[in-house]
């Protein structure tokens, strides 16, 4: 009896074999397709295999690692693989592919960000010097001379992370980094005390009353100024907003009362005074919030009497005159 097809067994082997085939079809054209080298997705050079392409980057990689020290990378994403080449391109050398790739990447480094929320404002080469700047931005904001309740802190989120950036980002010390937080968008003015000035005509100088100016220089004594003292008159727009809470103590006086009291035996209408009132005096201790040095919120948190007052006595004649 003859057969007309295929045995199912037979079919298998069949398709198995068909598939095979087009697998090393797919994988011989594959290997003879040139190789591209990405960056960030986009083809930017052509070399004949993958070994040269991972030669490339090697070549790129030093070459970066020279000029910018040996924690140098892309700050871009490089990649390579198999993609035909466009008319009128052609295959480059490994050293050509190489200097090709470096026109188009950054010099990156790994660094410390100093982020307010989660944007990069400055970078550090170390994570204690991050730390460092952000102590100097938190002391510039920080009023001298006073008790704090508790350390400065930021208003904003404000994170120090490790990561790869740009090596144009990376600044050279943690001064500079504080200041570039400081100045933020508008750096703060200062005015540079000289002999013979005082405060009232530095005042007028900037448009400022004196109680203005005293609010911008809370640390300082505007009836003793000296030659050299820095005086600031104009805030900055800084990056961050560090709040104070801080204790200040004050002496208030306390007034005196005045009593009356009827005398019989003084003509009326007399007035005779028995006894001067004296004020009292009081030890007040202020609670301070400020912001950037800015005096937000203020309240007594104790009170004590130093010396009472003395209640002024006065004699009101109420006899005949």
């Amino acid at each position: 009896m003859l057969r007309t097809g295929l045995s199912w067994g037979e079919r298998v082997v069949y398709w198995l074999i068909i598939l095979g085939l087009v697998a090393l079809l797919f994988l011989y054209r594959r290997a003879t397709l040139p190789v591209a080298i990405f960056v960030n997705g986009n083809p930017i050079a052509w070399v004949s295999n993958h070994r040269l392409a991972n030669r490339v980057i090697e070549l790129a990689k030093k070459e970066l690692k020279e000029r910018h020290g040996e924690d140098a990378d892309f700050a871009e994403s490089v990649e390579f693989g198999s993609l035909p080449i466009p008319s009128g391109m052609t295959l480059s050398s490994p050293a050509e592919a190489a200097k090709i790739l470096l026109a188009k990447v950054t010099p990156a480094r790994w660094a410390w960000s100093i982020k307010v929320n989660g944007k990069v404002v400055a970078a550090l080469k170390s994570k204690e010097e991050a730390n460092q700047a952000l102590e100097l931005v938190k002391a510039q904001f920080t009023p001298a001379n006073v008790t704090l309740v508790k350390p400065p802190s930021f208003k904003e989120k404000v994170e120090v992370q490790r990561e790869k950036l740009a090596a144009t980002e990376i600044l050279a010390d943690a001064e500079t980094a504080a200041q570039k937080i400081i100045g933020g968008l508008e750096p703060p003015q200062y005015h540079i005390v000289k002999a013979g000035e005082v405060a009232i005509r530095i005042a007028r100088r900037y448009s400022l009353t004196l109680q203005q100016l005293q609010q911008l220089n809370p640390n300082k004594n505007l009836d003793r100024l000296k030659v050299g003292d820095r005086l600031l008159i104009k805030r900055g727009k800084p990056l961050v907003t560090v709040v104070c809470v801080y204790q200040v103590v004050n002496k208030e006086t306390v007034p005196y009362k005045v009593e009356r009291r009827f005398a019989p035996k003084l003509p009326g209408g007399a007035l005779v005074t028995q006894r001067r009132g004296k004020e009292g005096l009081k030890e007040v201790v202020f609670e301070i919030t400020a912001e950037n040095l800015l005096e937000v919120q203020r309240r007594v948190v104790k009170e004590q009497v130093l010396r009472e007052p003395v209640t002024e006595v006065i004699l009101v004649g109420g006899g005949l005159r």
